[in-house]
């Protein structure tokens, strides 16, 4: 198990309980069935303007993850954030030792 950050840049005008529903969905890519206290630590940087248009959308919402993951569970996780539209943008980063 190594340690990544994953930052995901969702639509803006997502309602909360939308918001909500996706970060769940997230987090279950993430860590399916881990404990309470083995899930990602969730960081919302809350809504920020976009260095450039994405989508047509200016601002963003912003989240980071801080998660503990198995490397190869990272290009499946990768794989599914592609295809969930409310995402405009997501990096997975690993972090050094």
């Amino acid at each position: 198990m190594r340690e990544y950050e994953i930052t995901i840049v969702i639509q803006p005008q997502l309602e909360e309980e939308a918001r909500t529903q996706l970060v769940e969905r997230i987090v279950n890519l993430m860590a399916p069935d881990a404990e309470e206290a083995d899930k990602p630590v969730q960081n919302h940087w809350g809504q920020r303007k976009l260095a450039y248009p994405i989508r047509n959308y200016r601002e963003g919402y912003y989240i980071l993850f801080d998660a503990r993951l198995d490397p190869d569970q990272v290009s499946e996780i990768e794989r599914n954030l592609q295809f969930i539209d409310d995402i405009l943008r997501y990096l997975v980063v690993r972090k050094s030792d």
